[in-house]
């Protein structure tokens, strides 16, 4: 990730679990031509509970330390460093104080150069550091504390990317921690691309990881046992090694009859499209009022569309025809058969078709 901030900037890259790695502590080298290495330390705040590992404790306590940042500073030795903050979104809150308003203080440019840790009882100046928070999701960081920080929406990786990224990295280092060599597996690009389509449909890579070092493992059992000399690893005997597929192609339709409609959902794999279903419960009965039976992995805002989606329709028909009092009368029953996904978001398409 290439940026160019002033110092005492804060960043937060917020992104998907496993689509994103972050370099070890050390030196990194700029990218400005000019020559010079940052040091970069890093810590994690997930579950922290206690200020004191932000500000400092008091020297009157038996095991008394400065806090995270200074700690970060008599490492790195300079009053420049890139300080790494991890988890930012998991951070806790105990009786002994909420981290989270401790951080304020010292990621806000305003404030942090006159930054005070309990254990130095002197005033450090923090604005020639540059911070860089790390979040999976912002709805927990608190808005006081997201309002200090650049927040950066970083996407996952498409198909393409997750594919070189296998190739190039992940089957070496799998190969590598089991002991195979080149001659004793392969793994072509169809198996990998059946791995991520149909197995792996997240937008990191850490379950395609997963996947990859579960296939050499299974290889390096069978060379071992002296099975096989050489396994060539392929979408024909891929399910030997895996499994079923978790994601499957089936189209359950070919042409969607009356009462059947194809919508959309949203979900933390980029989205799947799926089939909606409606039919008449019992014969249709005169002078009766009408039902409707929801079922299915549907969330309150769909149930409550499923409903709305209804009403408009016999307000439809009752403008158009009158005479019609299918809708009104009848006792439907709206079904949807995908249970992978929990439908709570979006929906495209009218189910309540006529003929």
């Amino acid at each position: 990730m290439a940026c160019r901030l002033s110092e005492g900037s804060c960043i937060c890259p917020y992104y998907l679990p496993g689509s994103r790695t972050w370099p070890e502590e050390g030196q990194l080298r700029r990218s400005d031509g000019r020559g010079k290495t940052v040091r970069l330390r890093t810590f994690s705040v997930g579950g922290m509970t206690d200020v004191a590992e932000i500000k400092g404790h008091r020297r009157t306590y038996v095991g008394a330390m400065p806090g995270k940042v200074i700690q970060c500073l008599k490492k790195t030795k300079t009053e420049n460093p890139l300080v790494l903050i991890d988890e930012v979104d998991k951070i806790g809150k105990g009786y002994q104080g909420d981290p989270s308003s401790a951080l304020l203080e010292m990621l806000d440019p305003e404030q942090n150069s006159n930054f005070l840790d309990h254990y130095l009882d002197v005033a450090v100046d923090l604005s020639k550091v540059l911070f860089i928070c790390t979040a999976n999701i912002i709805d927990t960081i608190p808005e006081p504390l997201r309002d200090r920080m650049e927040m950066i929406d970083m996407s996952g990786y498409v198909a393409e990317e997750k594919l070189a990224i296998a190739r190039q990295y992940l089957v070496p280092q799998a190969m590598k921690d089991s002991g195979l060599k080149s001659d004793h597996v392969e793994i072509h690009d169809e198996a990998l691309n059946t791995l991520i389509k149909s197995y792996c449909r997240e937008s990191g890579v850490r379950n395609l990881q997963k996947h990859i070092e579960k296939v050499v493992r299974k290889v390096a059992y069978k060379v071992v046992k002296q099975e096989a000399t050489k396994v060539d690893v392929m979408p024909t005997n891929l399910q030997d090694f895996v499994g079923k597929p978790v994601f499957t192609h089936d189209r359950m339709y070919d042409r969607t009859p009356a009462g059947v409609v194809m919508g959309l959902a949203w979900t933390a794999m980029g989205g799947s499209t799926l089939f909606i279903e409606t039919t008449t419960r019992r014969p249709l009965e005169e002078n009766s009022e009408g039902s409707l039976e929801i079922t299915g992995h549907l969330g309150d805002v769909m149930k409550e569309s499923a409903k709305i989606a209804l009403t408009v329709a016999r307000n439809f028909m009752t403008q158009t025809d009158p005479k019609n009092t299918f809708l009104n009368n009848s006792h439907l029953h709206l079904h949807v058969p995908e249970v992978m996904i929990n439908v709570a978001d979006i929906w495209c398409g009218d189910p309540y078709q006529l003929d």
